[in-house]
């Protein structure tokens, strides 16, 4: 799965709906793996480029859809109704944004959060650990990362969960001590 992706309503909506289906099943891996192997069918073959094309009208979108899942063993009923329902409405484009919101709805009830650990230089796995440990504390949750190198912060962490953000990187101190320089009054 790409990098945590920003979710768009629409998109969140079908999320809300498979999330609830799972939740009426009694679990959510199945619908995570179901999700999973829908976009990975999209991306990964030509069913989804034929699809995407504009010149193929809905109806023959569909009968393509229903041929492929005939011959495909991973995909059961349901599964292949969301396909379905998706490729109908046009909003089969949409399918990594929902699985993206439904793992969120998923970590959210496990008590999960992935959160963005960005840093000038790459940090080992049991550096993670430690950080995400931490974090977790605070938090009250638990936290894993997903973790990016960026030298332009020269040193230092940012973490990024959700909306909040913890900045402790070098770029963003010596951008406030060169504020500060700059506002700051001599007093007499």
């Amino acid at each position: 799965m790409p990098e945590a992706l920003r979710v768009p309503s629409t998109a969140l909506h079908y999320a809300e709906a498979v999330f609830q289906l799972a939740e009426d099943e009694g679990g959510f891996e199945p619908w995570r793996q179901r999700l999973t192997h829908l976009r990975q069918l999209l991306e990964e073959s030509d069913l989804g480029r034929t699809i995407a094309d504009p010149s193929l009208r809905v109806a023959q979108k569909l009968e393509l859809c229903r041929a492929v899942l005939e011959r495909d063993p991973a995909l059961d009923r349901p599964g292949g109704n969301l396909l379905l329902v998706l490729v109908s409405s046009r909003r089969q484009a949409l399918l990594a944004a929902i699985e993206a919101g439904y793992l969120q709805l998923v970590d959210k009830r496990e008590g999960r959060v992935l959160a963005q650990l960005t840093t000038a230089v790459p940090v080992s796995a049991v550096e993670q650990t430690r950080l995400a440990e931490q974090l977790s504390r605070r938090l009250h949750l638990d936290v894993r990362f997903e973790a990016k190198v960026d030298p332009s912060l020269l040193g230092g962490a940012v973490v990024r969960v959700g909306d909040r953000v913890f900045d402790a990187s070098l770029t963003t101190r010596l951008q406030r001590l060169r504020q500060d320089l700059l506002t700051q009054v001599p007093s007499r």
